[in-house]
């Protein structure tokens, strides 16, 4: 019995390496060791039967010795109520034997019944250990996760952003407010443009300016040109 427990802790630690060397993969490894673990229970609970079975087998070969011994001795009781006194000494004869192998059947009986106590309370124990796994497995996928981000955070902490990306930004930053301001001031020398020839057009045939070329004309004729 200790090979096989001795065997189910020395895979239980292998599963832990494997969790720790497979650490980028949390839920995967979490499940696989669940996995790993329900296979290797039913592996050991196949095993333990053997040493439940012979407990069975040992209480089984108990009540018939202690059948046997309660039939020899009403045998012997009816000899002697007969009044055969030498089959009564040979019916008390085999009941002696047979409460000698009942003794050494007691010894195996509580030996088998010891073995299987212990089996049966390893399984139990691996059966809480493996429902425990499931209960925790949630918890230990959400904490690999943040300790994943984690050090995925660190490490852009660590490594920062170069100093000639921030000066690269701002010149294109800068550039673009240049260009910004270059149209605005373009579209705003057009517009005064446009503002100063509808002005002058206007200017030009206002009413004053119309008397003034009129007058003009006049004193042309007037003297002659």
């Amino acid at each position: 019995m200790a090979g096989i427990f001795e065997r189910m802790a020395m895979i239980a630690k292998a599963n832990v390496n494997e969790l720790l060397e497979k650490f980028e993969d949390p839920e995967k490894i979490v499940d696989q060791a669940i996995i790993d673990a329900t296979e290797e229970y039913a592996k050991i609970k196949e095993e333990a039967l053997s040493v439940i079975a012979n407990e069975s087998l040992a209480k089984k070969k108990f009540d018939e010795l202690k059948k046997e011994i309660e039939d020899w001795h009403s045998v012997a009781a009816a000899a002697l109520k007969a009044g055969n006194e030498e089959d009564a000494r040979k019916a008390l004869s085999k009941e002696g034997e047979l409460k000698s192998d009942l003794g050494n059947q007691t010894a195996i009986l509580e030996s088998a019944q010891k073995a299987a106590s212990t089996v049966r309370a390893k399984l139990r124990e691996m059966e809480e250990e493996i429902e425990a796994m499931k209960q925790k497995a949630s918890e230990i996928k959400a904490k690999a996760v943040t300790a994943k981000a984690q050090n995925a955070a660190n490490s852009v902490s660590e490594m920062g952003i170069g100093k000639g990306a921030f000066e690269a930004f701002s010149r294109m930053e800068e550039k673009v407010d240049q260009e910004l301001a270059k149209a605005e001031a373009l579209e705003d020398m057009a517009k005064n443009e446009i503002s100063e020839a509808e002005e002058d057009l206007k200017e030009k045939y206002k009413e004053g300016a119309m008397n003034v070329d009129q007058a003009l004309s006049d004193l042309k004729k007037e003297l002659g040109l």
